[in-house]
């Protein structure tokens, strides 16, 4: 009887979202009505319901924030629905972040009685960072939740694919140009910028794969085998965190780290690698980056090149423009579950499918004293023992095998560990618990995913150079 109530409750909940909601029936055509269930239609949009704004999500719930040159900043909150809630109980504020450092938190102040609330700065340039804290009520809080802004909107080359957000964040320092990029695009198939001249960049992210590999782990020169799977690099022009372990927070401190690690490029030092260099690339590095080659205008390009790869525009992102053929009924089913009963969704967060937070689920863990310890070896915090970054799933159908050290061959065995519960540990996060998925959901999840594949477009440069040295094909 009690779970005849609660289907009841929930049936009822769902009858006056649709009626009620963001798709009430007047929003949605017949055609659409007829191909898609009453819960997908409406179910975990992300698409912004403001002309120009951001969505960032926390939970179930969802913040969409628009901003303005003048200072005048406007915040929605929604629920899983995308139906906007009264914030009669709303209590927060929004930091201006800067290279430059943090200006004073600001509160929000509801603006009447209507669902919009409003935070006023003085006035912004150039990129900034906007930070939202705050909670609704007694059992809600919104922590840390970031927005990129670009006032200047300018992002001049860069010009992401549908479904990523269109203002790129870029270092004042290293601003990318057509030269600039195309140096980073010749450094990155470049099998010189290793000691024996057997590896590049692209030996390990190999455009064929999303920029990743289908090895357990990478390897570097001589074949020394590396720790960890090699990411893809694509969309990384947004990561505020690199690596599985976060230890870099900018792609030009990454593009460094290689050059100079036994395992990797194995440079013994410096001037070893300009003077290796120096012929080819010298005098075009002075003309191209305004400085004399060497180790740090290297990485530099390296970033300027690895900004231009986006991945977007993939049958996802068509779906929710509107494109309601692009994916088929099994992908809708297992994007249903993955925003709704799995939990998927919490920390693969739209647009870019992950929250860029650690988390521990037992991957690859042994508890015999020599495991990978994460994210730990970076903060020396007992809790982050065995966490990894949340890695994106765009592209996730092409960067097999997966996991911190490619522990797991396909996706449907992802799936599968997911429903698992993970491996338990001391540290395993406690969000992840079994899922109790049927086969078949399994598999509608796993045809959802296929769906994140993108579409290389205009401005990005996934093909290698013709006369590349090396790469793409090792």
């Amino acid at each position: 009887m009690k779970q005849f109530v609660l289907l009841f409750i929930w049936l009822a909940a769902l009858l006056i979202a649709w009626r009620s909601g963001a798709w009430s029936p007047s929003d949605s055509d017949s055609s659409e009505s007829a191909e898609m269930s009453t819960h997908d239609r409406m179910f975990h949009m992300h698409r912004p319901l403001h002309d120009g704004g951001k969505v960032g999500m926390s939970g179930q719930y969802h913040l969409e924030l628009v901003s303005h040159a003048d200072g005048n900043h406007r915040l929605w909150i929604s629920n899983a629905f995308r139906q906007e809630m009264d914030p009669a109980g709303f209590s927060g504020t929004l930091t201006v972040q800067t290279s430059a450092g943090s200006a004073v938190p600001v509160h929000f102040n509801r603006v009447g009685r209507t669902k919009e609330l409003t935070a006023n700065t003085e006035r912004l340039q150039g990129q900034t960072w906007l930070v939202v804290d705050g909670s609704l009520g007694n059992g809600t809080r919104f922590q840390n939740m970031k927005f990129f802004w670009d006032y200047d909107a300018d992002s001049g080359l860069l010009v992401p694919s549908l479904g990523l957000d269109t203002m790129v964040p870029l270092p004042v320092d290293n601003t990318p140009t057509a030269a600039r990029v195309s140096l980073g695009k010749d450094l990155f198939f470049d099998q010189l910028l290793s000691t024996d001249g057997s590896t590049s960049c692209a030996s390990c992210h190999r455009p064929e794969y999303a920029f990743a590999e289908p090895d357990t782990v990478s390897h570097g020169v001589g074949g020394r085998p590396g720790k960890r799977n090699t990411p893809s690099v694509l969309n990384t022009a947004y990561y505020p965190v690199l690596l599985w372990d976060g230890r870099h927070t900018s792609l030009e401190s990454q593009a460094l780290a290689p050059l100079l690690h036994p395992d990797e490029m194995a440079n013994e030092d410096e001037a070893s690698l300009v003077e290796r260099l120096e012929q080819k690339y010298g005098q075009r590095t002075q003309d191209t980056m305004g400085e004399p080659l060497s180790i740090t205008s290297i990485a530099k390009a390296l970033a300027c090149y690895q900004r231009t790869l986006f991945s977007g525009d993939s049958d996802f992102d068509r779906f929710e423009a509107g494109q309601r053929e692009a994916i088929g009924e099994a992908a809708r089913r297992g994007r249903t579950l993955f925003f709704g009963s799995t939990g998927c969704g919490n920390c693969h967060v739209p647009p870019l499918f992950t929250d860029f937070e650690f988390h521990n689920l037992g991957a690859g863990w042994r508890g015999t004293g020599d495991d990978d310890l994460g994210r730990f070896v970076v903060t020396g915090e007992q809790h982050d023992i065995g966490a990894f970054r949340t890695p994106s799933l765009r592209d996730v159908a092409r960067t097999a095998p997966y996991m911190h050290d490619g522990s797991i061959g396909t996706l449907r065995e992802v799936v599968e560990f997911y429903n698992r519960g993970g491996k338990a540990n001391e540290n395993r996060d406690g969000l992840i618990a079994s899922l109790g998925l049927s086969s078949a959901e399994i598999d509608d999840l796993v045809a959802f995913l296929k769906t994140l594949n993108g579409r290389e477009n205009a401005s990005s440069q996934w093909s290698a150079p013709a006369e590349a040295n090396g790469g793409s094909d090792l």
